[in-house]
C-alpha cells in the first residue's frame, strides 16, 4: 500500500497526515538529514523520514525519540563510538562546502547560534524571537569574563533569508563579534568554552565535540540529561 509523503511540518506534510487519517494509510514525513550539504546550493543528499512524527517538533513523540529510549546493545555502543570518532576526525557537520573561520577569535568566547527567522524548528521546539533574546541576555549576565561570538545561519548569505539578532545593534557591543561571513562551525565549536542554541543542530554537533550546550528550545537532543535546559522536556524524553 502506497503511503502519503510529505515534508516536515509544512503545508505537504500536513496534508500527508491529514490524507492519511482521511483514507486510513500510513504516512511518511521527510526532513533533510542531520548531514545534508557539501554545498548549499546543491540538493540535500540525505533525509529523515518518519512514520510518526518529525524530529524537531517537541510536542509529538517522532520515531526519533522511540529509537531514543531503545537500549544499545554493546556492539552498537562501539559502532556510536567509532561513528563519533569518524565524525570528529572528518570535521563533519550538516552544511559543509564552506572554510572554517580563519580570523582571530576573542579568546575565552562562548558562541551562540543564530538561525533563519521563522524556522520551523524554532515554532516547534517551543520557542520564539524572545528565546533568543533571552539567550543573549543570559549569557552577558553569566559569562561576564568572555566574549561572545554569534554565527549566523549559512541561509543569510546564500539564501538572503533573515535572522532572529539584529547584528547592526550587536556589533555596537565590544563584549560580541559577529561572524559575518558564510563559513564551516567545526573552528567556532572547538574553541568555544560552551554553546548556547535555541533548536539548532549545532547544538548537536556542540555534544559530539564534548562541549557544554545550554538550549533555549527544546531540539531532538535536549530534554536527555545532556544539555542545561531552560525549558522542561516532553514527558517521553528520559535522560
Amino acid at each position: 500500500m502506497k503511503l502519503f509523503e510529505g515534508w516536515g511540518k509544512k503545508f505537504s506534510g500536513n496534508r500527508a497526515r491529514f490524507c492519511s487519517f482521511l483514507f486510513k494509510r500510513g504516512f511518511i514525513l521527510k526532513e533533510d538529514g542531520f548531514i545534508a550539504y557539501i554545498s548549499r546550493s546543491n540538493a540535500s543528499f540525505s533525509s529523515v523520514r518518519d512514520n510518526k512524527s518529525i524530529y524537531y517538533d517537541s510536542n509529538e513523540k517522532s520515531y526519533l525519540d522511540t529509537l531514543l529510549d531503545t537500549k544499545l546493545s554493546k556492539k552498537q555502543i562501539v559502532r556510536t563510538r567509532h561513528l563519533i570518532l569518524s565524525f570528529q576526525k572528518n570535521l563533519v557537520s550538516k552544511y559543509n562546502g564552506a572554510l572554517e573561520y580563519d580570523g582571530p577569535l576573542r579568546q575565552p568566547y562562548i558562541l551562540l547560534i543564530d538561525q533563519v527567522y521563522g524556522d520551523l524548528s524554532v515554532k516547534y521546539g517551543n520557542a520564539n524571537s524572545d528565546s533568543f533574546t533571552n539567550m543573549l541576555y543570559d549569557v552577558l549576565k553569566n559569562y561576564p569574563k568572555h566574549s561572545i561570538i554569534i554565527k549566523l545561519h549559512p541561509d543569510v548569505y546564500e539564501r538572503r533569508k533573515k535572522g532572529y539578532f539584529d547584528i547592526e545593534k550587536l556589533e555596537k557591543n565590544s563584549r560580541i563579534q559577529i561572524i559575518s561571513g558564510n563559513c564551516h562551525p567545526i573552528r567556532l565549536i572547538r574553541n568555544a568554552d560552551a554553546v548556547y542554541t535555541v533548536t539548532s543542530q549545532v547544538g548537536f554537533e556542540a555534544l559530539i565535540w564534548g562541549k557544554k550546550v545550554k538550549c533555549f528550545g527544546m531540539p531532538f537532543y535536549a530534554g536527555l540529561g545532556l544539555t542545561d535546559d531552560v525549558l522542561q522536556a516532553p514527558k517521553w524524553r528520559k535522560n
